[in-house]
């Protein structure tokens, strides 16, 4: 006996909800929007040819993964206090630190090769001038040693953080030292990974971080030092 079926004429709720967190999370990764940015409902649905609710459902999600917030009624991109920025820097190094070292040990060639042509991608975009772009290969340069850990749980809370990290980010596009300076330390942090040498791996993201700290610090008038002074000088200048 033939049964009749009812084919699907668009999106599912879910579906579209899940479309609108990626789209609304991409648009914060890439900086589109900065911190304490408005989000109405109503125009974050819009962009995305969507209702009220998923935009609110997608918002709420965004909300638990410390993107966004409740402003009132209202939600806004997250605005991080230095204080906090502090703890997020904190977090991340811990995560990282063991990201880098449960890598070492598991990393092939072939994750080599795949980490040297993001950096060979990241190269073109800080190029270009593409900070959106440059960010989210940022991002993935970041993730990728925790993604080679195998390590399901390591993955997810240094992608909740990581993602936060890019959000503070975007408040640094207009002090920074550009996406070059970013990409020279990507490139001695993966030296020393494929060298495995874990001291120096290390030190290198403690100076990577201290360096985004330091604007932080110009911006807040608030004195930002998580991590010990030596983190503030680069690796090669302890033998000088």
């Amino acid at each position: 006996m033939e049964q009749n079926t009812v084919e699907s004429v668009g999106p599912t709720p879910a579906t579209l909800g899940h479309q609108v967190y990626e789209g609304l999370r991409s648009r914060i990764l890439r900086h589109e929007l900065r911190m304490g940015d408005p989000l109405r409902e109503d125009e974050v649905a819009s962009w995305f040819c969507a209702s009220r609710l998923p935009a609110r459902e997608a918002m709420r999600r965004l909300e638990h993964e410390g993107l966004v917030a409740r402003a009132g009624r209202k939600y806004v991109v997250r605005r991080y206090s230095g204080a906090e920025i502090l703890v997020t820097y904190r977090l991340r190094a811990a995560l990282e630190h063991l990201a880098v070292e449960l890598s070492a040990e598991r990393m092939t060639p072939a994750d080599e090769d795949r980490i040297a042509g993001m950096l060979e991608r990241q190269k073109e975009a800080a190029l270009a001038k593409e900070r959106g772009e440059f960010s989210l290969l940022d991002l993935a340069f970041h993730m990728s040693f925790a993604e080679i850990s195998r390590n399901a749980a390591l993955c997810h809370e240094l992608g909740l953080v990581m993602n936060r990290v890019t959000l503070i980010r975007g408040h640094e596009l207009d002090r920074d030292s550009g996406p070059l300076a970013a990409y020279d330390d990507h490139c001695r942090i993966f030296g020393a990974v494929c060298r495995r040498d874990l001291p120096t791996a290390c030190a290198e993201l403690d100076y990577h971080y201290a360096t985004t700290l330091r604007l932080h610090h110009v911006g807040s008038g608030k004195r930002l030092s998580p991590l010990p002074s030596r983190a503030l000088r680069h690796p090669q200048d302890e033998s000088r």
